[in-house]
């Protein structure tokens, strides 16, 4: 028994070394390949202009080197790219130690496969490693790779109008107040005139006989913590969806910090938005009825959604006919009891996102205002040295106060270690690329904290997993957008029209699952988004050629509120009243407490006690198991 386990041990291990090394190496090439066609390029090009003197049209020799060997730009860029690609091979130990762990102790969750597993502990690991290169870096890996569109699908670029941009942003600055302003920090009117272009690309079925007017539009944000990713890793999932729904997706790529923090990336899908319910003349394209979009994203795009949703409600736009949110990334505060709970279960960093100083962490880049200029030259003179709690300069000394600096260093504002005051007046370190500090209780950064409470909003459907660390925040919002959560009552009614909300919670699914397995939990999600855009956008197309047994009725219920289980095996059960018995008002109020509490220090301060106490308790339960 136990060689055959073992042997089926390393077969598993070699399986995922080899197709990492397959995906790494091919992605290598292709980087190569474009370097060496542009080094051709570029050497062509200075050969013919070495040899002729452009002013009176003859050869002239060739200036060589002997004895010397200079290295060209393109050697040093297909090295740097080899080097970049061949950080997302994943470490043999770090795979076999998850093997053994899965067999020795059992899975951090009670239905995770050895699959699931590994890819949970190399996703962990590669996030880990990430913190150690810059943040240009990581950007690098995370938008260049795009996956093959479906032979099934058809697609179309496009680039939507930067007058677009100054709509939506005309639309926004009044929704901020003069303090918001403030905590913002920087002049993001600016950023738009020289900021990239938003591109997308709209995937569709080949062949499809349906006037694009009357289709369902899935209007998709990626994720990617608002500083990572692109449409084209998702091209696969959403291809799934357009099979489904019978609709078409329209997937773009806004604007990323820190080099744009918020509110850019809310900007950019406010002005795809408005691109689609009303384009440009010139371009001969017709309206698409705000009736037949549905808004989603997952995780970072989960958020925005929710972000474009109130931007759109509270600017008087017409809504969209429904969104949706997988793992949505409510509160960047980190406020609820999952964030800690579920650390073992998730591969989100603990502790947050991380990288090594450079260009991109260095604040004082971005576009300011004329009276914010004076205070900001302040901050940087400070910054040259690190301040203690008593405002004088604190020299680290010790091994442990050194790696200390080391660490804030790497996501400090400037690229170096610079203290940000608190709300409460304690210093602490920037812990989102997003948005500063003092800006993270603002709405649209955290939607947790809409001042219209989530009310008023298009219909919902919001997916999470239990085992990830951001469950609790769609649990949140689902209760309160819907004036469902203990102790709701008629006053609690009066802040708004309750929203109508179906949360869906997958049984021992992490962040993000539907991205990253191929599983009964991840086809029955998917199709239940599909059959929700089918159903809030009154689409024609036949369900009964879905093949969809459990949704060939409509899948949308009248209820303001609907709680659903999905079991691994993609099984669902009603759940609504039992969430709503176990939930005590106690329990609520401690909710809204921890999201009131104003210190982020605390909150770093509990999450990294929390994570140490899993580590001690989990080498206490291996220690013991083997006296």
């Amino acid at each position: 028994m136990i060689p055959q386990r073992m042997k089926k041990m390393a077969n598993v291990a070699e399986h995922h070394v080899v197709d990492a090394k397959k995906f790494v190496f091919s992605m290598g090439r292709r980087t190569m390949s474009t370097a060496s066609m542009n080094s051709n390029t570029t050497t062509s090009t200075t050969a013919q202009s070495s040899d002729e003197d452009p002013k009176s049209n003859k050869p002239t020799k060739a200036k060589t080197t002997l004895g010397h060997f200079t290295r060209s730009n393109s050697d040093s860029s297909i090295m740097a790219n080899t080097l970049l690609w061949t950080h997302l091979i994943p470490p043999m130990p770090v795979i076999a130690s998850t093997v053994y762990r899965h067999y020795a102790k059992g899975p951090p969750a009670k239905s995770w496969s050895l699959s699931t597993d590994i890819t949970i502990a190399v996703i962990r690991d590669f996030l880990d490693r990430s913190s150690k290169i810059t943040v240009e870096e990581v950007q690098k890996i995370s938008t260049t790779k795009k996956l093959p569109i479906p032979s099934n699908i058809k697609r179309r670029k496009f680039v939507v109008p930067n007058e677009y941009r100054k709509r939506a942003g005309d639309l926004i600055k009044p929704l901020l107040t003069k303090k918001d302003q403030q905590r913002i920090g920087w002049d993001w009117e600016k950023d738009r005139d020289t900021a990239p272009p938003i591109k997308g690309e709209w995937l569709q079925t080949k062949g499809n006989p349906l006037d694009p007017c009357k289709e369902s539009t899935v209007l998709y944000l990626h994720g990617g913590a608002y500083y990572l990713g692109c449409y084209g890793i998702y091209r696969q999932f959403l291809a799934r969806l357009v099979k489904y729904s019978k609709g078409r997706t329209c997937a773009i790529d806004y604007r990323l910090a820190p080099q744009h923090p918020f509110p850019a990336a809310v900007e950019d899908a406010l002005a795809t938005y408005l691109y689609l319910i009303d384009p440009p003349k010139e371009e001969d394209t017709q309206p698409i009825d705000p009736n037949k979009i549905v808004i989603a994203g997952d995780s970072a795009g989960g958020g925005l959604t929710f972000a474009t949703l109130m931007a759109i409600r509270d600017s008087g736009l017409p809504a969209p006919g429904g969104a949706m949110t997988l793992s949505p990334w409510m509160d960047l505060t980190h406020s609820l009891p999952s964030i800690l709970s579920n650390i073992m279960t998730d591969y989100l960093p603990p502790t947050g996102f991380k990288h090594a100083p450079s260009p991109a962490l260095d604040y004082a880049r971005l576009p300011h205002k004329k009276e914010d200029a004076e205070m900001l030259a302040q901050v940087q003179a400070e910054a040259e040295a690190p301040i203690d709690a008593h405002g004088n300069l604190a020299v680290p000394t010790t091994d442990s106060e050194l790696a200390e600096v080391a660490r804030r260093a790497s996501i400090g504002p400037f690229g170096e270690c610079v203290p940000v005051q608190s709300i409460n007046g304690s210093d602490i370190y920037r812990v989102q690329f997003y948005a500063d500090n003092d800006a993270l209780k603002l709405p649209m950064v955290s939607p947790i904290f809409d001042r219209g409470h989530l009310r008023g909003l298009p219909r919902l459907l919001v997916q999470c997993g239990t085992a990830e660390r951001l469950r609790d925040e769609s649990v949140y919002t689902a209760l309160q957008a819907s004036n469902r959560f203990p102790g709701a009552n008629k006053d609690t009614e009066a802040l708004g029209t309750p929203t109508n909300v179906t949360l869906e919670m997958y049984t021992d699914q992490p962040h993000v699952f539907q991205l990253l397995f191929s599983n009964k939990s991840v086809s029955r999600a998917i199709k239940n988004l599909a059959a929700f855009v089918r159903d809030v956008t009154h689409s024609p197309a036949a369900i009964d050629n879905l093949k969809d047994k459990e949704n060939k009725s409509s899948y949308v219920t009248d209820n303001i509120l609907t709680i659903r289980n999905v079991n691994p095996h993609g099984k669902m059960t009603d759940i609504k009243d039992q969430v709503l018995d176990d939930f005590s008002k106690e329990e609520w109020k401690d909710w809204e407490s921890r999201l009131k509490q104003p210190s982020i220090k605390q909150r770093m301060n509990d999450v990294t006690a929390a994570y140490k106490n899993l580590l001690e308790a989990e080498h206490t339960k291996h220690d013991v198991k083997h006296v």
